[in-house]
């Protein structure tokens, strides 16, 4: 049976992935307080919580004491992020949470469009047209992907949405996959709900996608794909 660490699982992305994970998978939501456990959806049949600080590496070994298969990083860090906010957090995450073998538990990481590459070579985030209030943010997801594809470990998986990713997008259970690019460009038209790029989540935990993958809606992106874990 799969078994998963859920962090930032109150968030929106985050509670939707919990609700779009086969319901056999055993999966761990982290929180921060005690208060935030009545945020958790209460659908999921097999999640329990457990409190984590993040910037506490003994918070997360105590989560994941048995071990863990995958962790799914659904935090979204918010205000005047330094740069390497999402490297440091990830080196936390697998220098620290360990899988059932003893060895680093694979990540999901759910990405950030400002990390998508442009023609000339530079990055979304960069350009005129990215929410200003947004850039640190999207400087970490560029500093983050660079660092996850530079890595000779193959045990991680980096999914990027587009520019137009809306909370209240629909729930149609399918989407697109394309793979990465030295020209990305033609992604920041594209478009995709919440919902269904939770279940693109769910499907790279348990279908073992790796490296990095951009998901929009199906009529988006080249590849169209149903949901496997929206029928579960």
């Amino acid at each position: 049976m799969t078994s998963v660490l859920l962090l930032g699982a109150t968030g929106r992305s985050g509670a939707l992935v919990l609700t779009s994970l086969p319901s056999d998978v055993q999966v761990i939501a982290a929180v921060r307080r005690p208060n935030d456990i009545a945020r958790l959806p209460g659908a999921h049949a097999r999640h329990r919580h457990a409190l984590i600080d993040l910037d506490d590496p003994a918070s997360l070994r105590r989560a994941a004491a048995s071990g863990v298969d995958v962790v799914v990083n659904a935090v979204r860090l918010r205000g005047d992020i330094p740069p390497r906010a999402l490297v440091d957090l990830h080196e936390r995450i697998v220098g620290t949470v360990r899988g059932p073998d003893g060895g680093p538990a694979r990540t999901v990481t759910i990405g950030g469009a400002g990390a998508l590459r442009l023609p000339d070579g530079s990055r979304f985030w960069r350009r005129p047209e990215f929410p200003r209030r947004t850039v640190p943010r999207g400087r970490a997801h560029a500093l983050l992907r660079d660092h996850l594809e530079a890595s000779a470990d193959l045990s991680w998986t980096y999914l990027i949405p587009p520019p137009a990713f809306d909370p209240a997008g629909p729930r149609t259970g399918a989407y697109g996959r394309r793979s990465p690019g030295v020209d990305e460009h033609l992604f920041r038209g594209a478009a995709v709900g919440y919902a269904d790029f939770a279940h693109a989540v769910a499907d790279a935990v348990m279908e073992g996608w790796v490296g990095t993958h951009l998901v929009a809606s199906s009529s988006d992106a080249r590849d169209g794909h149903r949901s496997a874990s929206s029928s579960s």
